[in-house]
């Protein structure tokens, strides 16, 4: 459920706000909103720095010291092992690219070999003219010189040198090229230096990532002094007095209140109930179990607004359902379901997230739960119980696994429309939105006739009654008027509207058997692939070892296909679907109390 929010308007004197705004982030109770948004401000410094530290944490994990060298990790405040960090990044980089240009233009100074530049130079300063051509070695005797060698030959062109006492020349067959700069040894031994230099550098950040711990600790110190700054700026300040906004729960205001009177500071605190204008931010205090859809929420960016329904148990469960029809396999279930069980308490204790590793032991133990009822185990039907003979395959086994998508679908709506009509007041208007309850029901038995030939639970026969109460309820009470035109009008407007929408909605949930008819497809291909190759023989055993690695990397693959499948399918049915009949628009922003980061 969503906690209710009071909104708190606090005020004091200004000499003592750094002491009431520690207060507050001590409590970790209100969420804080600045007064005047364009008012706040943060330090350019603070900004900057906390932007290198992010940057040198960055590289810092992705630096591994090497174990068979010694290390000294570098002395300092974590400014300076920030400074440091970026300074040895740049200059690698700028090494690098250094070494870059110096290859090319060693590719190009290569050809002409160990040239001699100091004894040219000598040459030319005592009056011998020299000059380098290039053409077809053919036409050699063009270039009019008392000397004339070939430098190298490349299929028919080449590369010359001539020398003389008077002026050379070439003929236009012949192209003049500038005499390199540098020789090819000179240009591979600054290469070698700039190796070095980056080799020197890499150790140097081997070093600072001994300390990695203290720059992730000043980060965190700088984040907090981000939020002091926005949370200090945000308020309003006039001669003696200064006011602070916020939003606080309910059930924490009794907490506040105690807060500074432990404190022995006075200040004046109101509680008000929102206004219509008012956008208070959300908070979700669900029982345990719920919780568990809180890491998804947060990998979505998905926040209910504060005055739409909490729908984080249903979506939970629904969410459950729908990942065991898009596993549909309880080899793969188990697979993911036992190592999370298993490594449950150790990885907690590590620091990960348990509604994150409960979200997946539920996901995948309802898949589990899945195959053992329809018998699939790794692209293949395995039956525990022999009595037990479903095949999924088969033409029933087939139909049947459509009805029920369809009957969850269905069933899926009616509950967001039922959600939708407690959330309304008490009206004629509430027989039209009855009506749309009665009108899909309507259409999920003319699909159950469309796909399947036959009704699903509710019989076939049922729908043209039904769709002849839903129509008349919803022409006459979408917009209830004592003008029957007027109502009639906009009922057939929200008919045009949505009539075609419901047909759709109630046809996409069969994605959850064809997805997982696809997933035992892929996995039955891997186990064929598998089975085509020999056998090996071993130690007078006869073990599978070349088909081992095509299993586990097919069923591999498959399974992150599977949890792909539950993002995209499972999850769009009840961020679209689902919440598009309910006219839930995820548009909140989560409730973030004021407090120290960790």
């Amino acid at each position: 459920m969503i906690s209710k929010m009071k909104k708190l308007l606090l005020a004091a004197r200004t000499a003592e706000r750094e002491k009431v705004i520690e207060i507050l982030r001590l409590a970790e109770i209100v969420h804080v909103e600045p007064v005047d948004p364009a008012s706040v401000k943060i330090p350019l410094t603070i900004g900057e720095a906390l932007n290198d530290c992010f940057k040198a944490i960055n590289l810092l994990s992705q630096v591994t010291p090497d174990c068979t060298k010694e290390h000294i990790a570098t002395p300092g405040t974590p400014t300076r092992l920030v400074e440091e960090t970026l300074t040895n990044s740049r200059a690698i980089h700028e090494l690098k690219e250094k070494i870059i240009a110096l290859s090319r233009e060693l590719e190009e100074v290569a050809s002409w070999g160990a040239l001699g530049l100091d004894d040219v130079a000598w040459l030319k300063k005592e009056g011998l003219k020299i000059a380098f051509f290039k053409g077809a070695i053919a036409d050699a005797a063009e270039i009019e010189a008392e000397i004339v060698s070939l430098i190298k030959d490349v299929d028919g062109n080449g590369i010359f040198a001539a020398a003389s006492r008077n002026d050379v020349k070439a003929s236009d067959k012949f192209t003049e090229i500038p005499l390199p700069e540098r020789e090819a040894g000179e240009l591979s031994d600054e290469i070698q230096a700039c190796q070095r230099a980056i080799a020197d550098h890499q150790q140097a950040l081997e070093c600072l990532a001994l300390r990695r711990e203290d720059v992730e600790k000043y980060y965190v110190k700088l984040l907090n002094r981000r939020r002091f700054s926005e949370v200090e700026s945000g308020v309003h300040t006039a001669d003696e007095i200064f006011v602070l906004t916020g939003w606080c729960p309910e059930s924490s205001v009794a907490d506040l209140q105690k807060s500074f009177e432990e404190a022995e500071v006075n200040v004046g605190m109101s509680f008000e109930e929102p206004g219509e204008e008012d956008a208070p931010p959300t908070r979700l205090d669900n029982p345990p179990v719920f919780q568990s859809i809180a890491p998804l929420y947060d990998f979505m960016g998905l926040t209910p607004s504060y005055n739409e329904p909490d729908t984080s148990g249903l979506f939970l469960s629904m969410l459950t359902v729908f990942a065991a029809f898009l596993v549909a396999d309880a080899g793969y279930g188990l697979v993911v379901l036992l190592p999370l069980a298993l490594a449950y308490r150790p990885l907690v204790r590590r620091g990960a997230d348990p509604n994150f590793l409960k979200l997946g032991m539920m996901l995948f133990g309802g898949a589990t739960i899945y195959g053992l009822l329809t018998n699939a185990w790794f692209g293949e039907s395995y039956r525990l119980f022999e009595s037990h003979k479903f095949d999924p395959e088969s033409k029933g086994g087939s139909a049947l696994l459509q009805g029920l998508c369809f009957f969850i679908g269905v069933l899926h709506l009616t509950l967001a429309h039922v959600m939708k009509i407690r959330r309304r007041k008490i009206d004629l208007s509430i027989l039209g939105e009855a009506g749309w309850i009665i009108f899909i029901w309507a259409m999920y038995g003319l699909i159950c006739q469309l796909i399947l030939g036959s009704g699903f639970v509710m019989p076939s026969e049922w729908s043209v009654p039904l769709f002849k109460v839903s129509l008349t309820l919803i022409l006459l009470f979408t917009a209830p008027s004592f003008n029957i035109f007027k109502s009639v009008f906009a009922g057939f407007l929200s008919i045009l509207q949505n009539a075609s929408a419901a047909f759709s909605d109630i046809l996409s949930y069969i994605r959850l058997w064809a997805v997982g008819l696809a997933g035992g497809k892929v996995a039955q291909a891997f186990n064929n692939i598998g089975a085509m190759l020999p056998p090996v023989t071993l130690l007078g055993m006869t073990l599978p070892i070349l088909k081992l690695p095509v299993w586990i990397l097919g069923h591999g693959i498959n399974i992150i296909l599977c949890i792909i499948g539950i993002l995209a399918h499972g999850v769009r049915l009840n961020l679209l679907e689902f919440s598009n009949h309910l006219e839930l628009d995820w548009a909140g922003r989560k409730y973030d109390p004021f407090r120290e980061i960790k």
